[in-house]
């Protein structure tokens, strides 16, 4: 009892700072319930205990990412516009009103992206076998104000401002040259408000953020749209990325096929204005042979690992290795256009080699032994096993687990693969059935139905699948002649099946 009146007398700023440390709202809450002194002091100061408490739980972004959430929100039919708006704009005046509920919900999803994208950067320049971001907490704060900087600027210049023209309304190209001058001299006026090293860290995020747009559309067919993909904003390249689609740019972009073919506007965009406001900085460009522009986030990022060691293609942003294996596979797992690449239970099994994709009874027993394991890190047990127990064939004897691969490669070493793990499995629990002499290229691999009736294609399915093991190489070197086998099914089981149906 004695500590707890000590505990009221404290003085209100003492009780202010115990209330900003708290670690949670919840707790926050629990404490004001404890005593009036507390919920007096609170209701004294609520902005500055809230902003504390969501500063810690956002990081050291959390002003950046509210004044860059507040300049996102739409202020319409407003006499008071211009200046509300230089208000959220203005990092020193933010934190001054309330934050909202709805507000906090946005800036976490906004961080959860973000961090994201840092995750990426991390991945692609400074450790290939970590998917997770590996900067210091100082690189990562430079990273971070970068690109909440860089989203600022698509929000003051967002692609809407600048709609498709079409061509009989478009003025003489003496004047479009003039309105481009005229809008290159706003975005010298709003870059001019960063310092020398934060318009460099910009610099370094945007060689990030387009060599992304060049890895992603360049993979979808779609290279002409990566023009408009840092002015969309990050937040649309990084969605691109992760569903393997031009959808969500179309999406936020009107008009985009015309835009692509014509948009001097978007032409130079930022790095026009950028560059001239660091030449008025007097700003001179590094020349050592080890410079790149990813320096000015971390001095650590060096140019390494750069190819696949095993076809020596250059390596984008997914590079499959040992620590690697699972995370990548749960990224691309709401891929829309290569489901394969999901790699869930149910779609790895599309890796296995040539048919037997299609065998009902190896594909039921793969997803039922995936679906055994405690967790969902299947593909490091699989890719484990493959490599620690002797399964490989010769022609991978040299690959090795920590070697870094690019997609296709790591693919078709799963493919080639994945069905001698499963024979592997299948041995360990018995006898195996004869190998089918046609191997996993056998054409009677198909839906697998344990109650089939023997006077049925899916019965004669059945009863091949069960009879022979297809976890094999073909051996055989006449054609497979279905009908034949069917006929000859159909004379021991004094059956009639319908060939029409084959």
């Amino acid at each position: 009892m004695e500590r707890l009146t000590g505990l009221l007398r404290l003085p209100d700023d003492i009780i202010s700072q115990i209330l900003q440390y708290s670690p949670s709202y919840s707790t926050l809450l629990s404490t004001l319930l404890t005593t009036k002194s507390f919920y007096r002091v609170f209701q004294a100061h609520p902005n500055s205990i809230l902003h504390a408490i969501n500063f810690r739980e956002i990081g050291p972004s959390y002003p950046l990412s509210l004044r860059r959430l507040r300049y996102m929100a739409p202020v319409l039919d407003c006499e008071d516009a211009d200046r509300l708006l230089a208000q959220a704009v203005s990092t020193d005046v933010i934190c001054d009103f309330p934050i909202t509920r709805e507000e906090r919900k946005e800036m976490k999803e906004m961080e959860d992206k973000v961090t994201q994208l840092e995750d990426l950067f991390s991945f692609r320049y400074l450790d290939r076998t970590s998917v997770s971001s590996q900067l210091t907490p100082e690189e990562s704060w430079r990273f971070r104000r970068a690109l909440h900087h860089l989203t600022l600027y698509t929000c003051e210049f967002p692609t809407s401002r600048y709609p498709y023209i079409e061509e009989n309304d478009r003025f003489t190209e003496t004047e479009i040259q003039v309105q481009v001058r005229q809008e290159n001299r706003r975005r010298i006026m709003f870059l001019s408000d960063f310092s020398a090293e934060e318009l460099l860290e910009i610099s370094a995020v945007l060689f990030f953020l387009e060599e992304l747009g060049v890895y992603v559309f360049s993979r979808t067919g779609l290279d002409g749209i990566r023009a408009i993909a840092i002015p969309a904003g990050p937040e649309i390249l990084l969605a691109c990325h992760y569903c393997i689609s031009d959808h969500p740019i179309r999406k936020h972009v009107k008009d985009i096929e015309k835009i692509v073919a014509y948009h001097p506007f978007l032409e130079s965009y930022i790095w026009t204005p950028l560059l001239e406001v660091l030449k008025q900085r007097e700003f001179r460009e590094e020349t050592e042979s080890d410079y790149f522009p990813w320096n000015f986030i971390s001095n650590r990022i060096h140019q390494s690992d750069t190819q696949c060691h095993q076809c020596k293609d250059e390596l984008g942003f997914d590079v499959w290795t040992r620590k690697t294996w699972t995370p990548l596979a749960t990224r691309y797992r709401q891929s829309i256009n290569l489901p394969h690449r999901a790699y869930t239970i149910t779609s790895v099994c599309l890796s296995m080699k040539d048919r037997l994709m299609l065998n009902g009874l190896e594909s039921e027993y793969l997803r039922t032994a995936i679906g055994d394991f405690e967790s969902d890190d299947y593909l490091t047990r699989i890719l484990g096993d493959i490599y620690d127990y002797g399964l490989k064939l010769d022609a991978f004897a040299d690959w090795d687990k920590d070697d870094l691969l690019c997609e296709d490669c790591f693919e078709r070493f799963l493919t080639e693969h994945l069905h001698l793990w499963i024979r592997y499995n299948r041995s360990l629990e018995g006898d195996i059935a004869k190998d089918c002499p046609y191997g996993y290229r056998c054409k009677l691999q198909g839906r697998y139905d344990p109650k089939a009736g023997k006077a049925s294609i899916r019965g004669f399915l059945k009863e091949h699948q069960e009879s022979f093991n297809h976890l094999c190489a073909p051996i055989a070197q006449d054609t497979q002649d279905v009908a034949l086998l069917i006929h000859e099914y159909s004379v021991a089981n004094q059956v009639v099946i319908d060939l029409s149906s084959v």
